[in-house]
């Protein structure tokens, strides 16, 4: 089955969506951003903020009104990017002073640090009831989890949610600072990462929070999931053509987002490059399977893949050829744009198929 509707071509679809995706980027990270990392003084709050910012917060300069106790300061050159590092939420209300209310005043999200070694307290209840009270996403995590046996974990996670009344999809268990031996990089952040990105989404400040983020690869993989699941609900339309138009929408703005967040200018021919190298021809790899999988589904395709999609497996088709270019993207930007066209269609066959494997099982 074949539709008439004449489809754009890349070139066309990339010019007319570029200068879009360039101003919502340039909008997005124009935005401000209050990050509060709350408490006790055991719990790790610093070593949070190290694992996610990349940053010592005792070394960087706070803003005038915080007090030794509850410090307010901007990991970005830009100051758009303001975190708070306070003790409890019942401290901090005592102590904040100037600058460091009016940051509470418009908080964006909170991340509550609690101690596993020490197990959870009363007063750590209390906080997160008075965090909640002002209906702000909050973020419960259970760190140092590598201080507890691996066979006791699942049952003091359980019964620690339950004495701080939080439920799992508001809690992860991290080890921001782990012991040596068990890892040499921080555990449970690219958990936390897409907590975060998820719930800054709606009010379009996810892009600022990832430009931020100490690890690149960690802060563009929400960004990339998100967008994968936008193609996939685009892929499915059942209008041949409109769906190629979306997807491929979605996929200009998906590369933009991620050069902001390596905080890399790339131009329209870039995106051309990226997006004619992967989804070009149809002789093996990906775009192999997904053109003989559309044929099987009753439909012939045009010119480009993205021409395919429509029902399930064109949901999947789009939903894995968007992660396969936010992928290759990614490799793109870490190496500095030094890539051949068949290196970046390796990352993409690479990803696309894992994609494929995750939405069978």
């Amino acid at each position: 089955m074949s539709s008439d509707l004449p489809v754009p071509s890349l070139a066309t679809q990339v010019t007319t969506r570029w200068e879009l995706a360039a101003t919502e980027v340039h909008d997005a990270l124009q935005q401000t951003l209050s990050v509060a990392f709350l408490g006790s003084a055991s719990s790790g709050k610093d070593a949070a903020i190290r694992a996610i910012f990349g940053v010592d917060f005792g070394q960087v300069d706070p803003i005038p009104g915080s007090t030794e106790h509850v410090r307010v300061a901007a990991v970005d050159p830009e100051r758009r990017l303001l975190v708070v590092n306070a003790p409890g939420f019942g401290d901090l209300r005592a102590e904040v002073q100037a600058r460091a209310e009016e940051v509470l005043d418009h908080l964006d999200l909170a991340i509550y640090v609690v101690n596993c070694d020490g197990g959870a307290t009363i007063d750590e209840r209390r906080d997160l009831d008075k965090i909640r009270a002002l209906n702000r996403p909050t973020l419960v995590c259970l760190n140092k989890i590598d201080l507890i046996r691996p066979n006791q974990r699942e049952d003091f996670v359980r019964s620690t949610l339950v004495q701080l009344g939080v439920p799992a999809d508001m809690a992860v268990v991290t080890a921001f600072d782990p012991l040596p031996q068990l890892s040499e990089e921080p555990i449970g952040v690219d958990k936390v990462l897409a907590w975060i990105h998820e719930h800054l989404t709606e009010g379009g400040k996810a892009l600022l929070f990832a430009k931020n983020v100490r690890n690149k690869v960690a802060a563009c993989e929400p960004i990339i999931q998100s967008a994968a699941k936008k193609a996939a609900v685009a892929g499915a339309i059942p209008i041949p053509g409109a769906d190629a138009t979306a997807v491929t929408a979605v996929q200009v703005k998906l590369i933009s987002d991620l050069a902001a967040v390596f905080g890399r200018r790339i131009d329209k021919e870039i995106v051309l490059f990226i997006l004619g190298e992967v989804l070009a021809g149809g002789s093996k790899g990906f775009v192999r399977w997904a053109l003989e999988a559309a044929k099987a589904a009753g439909w012939l395709p045009g010119g480009q893949i993205v021409t395919v999609a429509v029902s399930g497996i064109g949901a999947v088709i789009s939903g894995a050829t968007t992660y396969g270019v936010g992928r290759a993207t990614v490799t793109f930007l870490q190496r500095d744009g030094k890539m051949t066209g068949a290196e970046l269609r390796d990352v993409f066959d690479a990803s696309a198929f894992e994609y494929r494997q995750q939405a069978d099982g």
